[in-house]
């Protein structure tokens, strides 16, 4: 197909070697005897994929329970390789912008500004932590690791809701004086302490990635100190290509590449005017309708993004993706 993955950077794939650090103390003396105890369960002729998947399709605390056995199941079965990762990681991405959905409504967020802000802060830390495994080759996991503690405190934070109830999120802790500046008074209630905890999570993440990106590059092999400095500073303007790197474009060469994402909301918006102001539809009837529509479409060219994905990999690898081929020998 080719659609999303160059053929002539499908090599790199036999070049996959799994390598992870993982410092979290609750997983080190905890979850890991856990998951080694629990992998038992899965047949050695079962794909680590389909653990996975199936991770996806169980509760919460299932869910994570096979999130964390199937690289280690993987591994019993000698299946460890790039699409399983990239499997992984894409129903982590899935889970990760549900659980904010319900994060959001516990807290009774709404889809105001506090949503955007948690999702924000969620996917930054999920590619933060893509841009250091791309750059170091290892997946760090660090003592306070979304995956982990992460979910952990978003559970303590349910279960806190379940005693206390919702409206625990909504008692006004003090009022900030804006006045100065030209706006009025803003209370601060007491979601703020989540969104304060989040933030800094996130600083600290993103700081400890950089940190071993900086690292990496300088305990590389053959590497000067001007060389290591010159692609550690290539490798930060990772961090921001949807900030710095588009906005420069924009501004200084008149935004020349087409912005594919931007398609599907352009076309609702001319179509949304087109119904309402020339033929006179309903707004509500037509912008129901519109949403779905786009909903459908950008649903479908992610099926279409993920097929291509596995359909490449698999035949270049010549590998199943929910099923093993190639049994190896123990």
């Amino acid at each position: 197909m080719g659609l999303f993955v160059p053929t002539n950077k499908l090599h790199n794939l036999k070049l996959y070697k799994y390598s992870s650090e993982d410092h979290s103390i609750i997983s080190k003396y905890i979850l890991k005897k856990w998951w080694s105890w629990f992998v038992q369960i899965f047949p050695l002729w079962m794909a680590p994929n389909v653990v996975t998947l199936l991770g996806l399709f169980f509760v919460i605390a299932n869910c994570y329970t096979f999130d964390g056995c199937d690289g280690a199941h993987a591994r019993r079965t000698k299946q460890s390789g790039p699409l399983g990762e990239l499997f992984d990681h894409s129903i982590d991405a899935i889970n990760t912008t549900l659980g904010s959905f319900v994060f959001a409504s516990v807290l009774k967020m709404g889809y105001g500004g506090l949503f955007l802000l948690s999702q924000f802060a969620t996917v930054c830390n999920f590619y933060c932590s893509t841009w250091e495994e791309y750059h170091t080759h290892t997946l760090f996991l660090s003592k306070f690791s979304g995956p982990v503690e992460g979910i952990l405190m978003i559970c303590a934070v349910y279960i806190i809701t379940g005693i206390l109830g919702p409206d625990i999120w909504s008692i006004d802790l003090f009022e900030l004086n804006l006045t100065s500046l030209g706006y009025d008074y803003v209370k601060v209630d007491s979601s703020i302490i989540y969104v304060v905890i989040g933030l800094a999570s996130m600083y600290f993440n993103i700081a400890q990635a950089m940190s071993n990106v900086a690292k990496y590059y300088k305990q590389k092999e053959h590497n000067n100190e001007q060389l290591a400095n010159k692609e550690t500073a290539e490798a930060y303007q990772g961090l921001y290509p949807f900030s710095s790197t588009t906005l420069s474009l924009s501004f200084t060469s008149g935004f020349p590449y087409i912005q594919y994402p931007m398609i599907i909301p352009i076309v609702q918006l001319v179509l949304s005017k087109f119904l309402i102001g020339f033929y006179g539809f309903g707004t509500a009837k037509v912008l129901h309708a519109i949403s779905w529509l786009g909903c459908g479409v950008t649903l479908g060219i992610h099926i279409i993004f993920v097929a291509d994905i596995i359909f490449e990999i698999t035949t270049y690898l010549d590998i199943y993706a929910l099923s093993i081929k190639h049994k190896k020998v123990h």
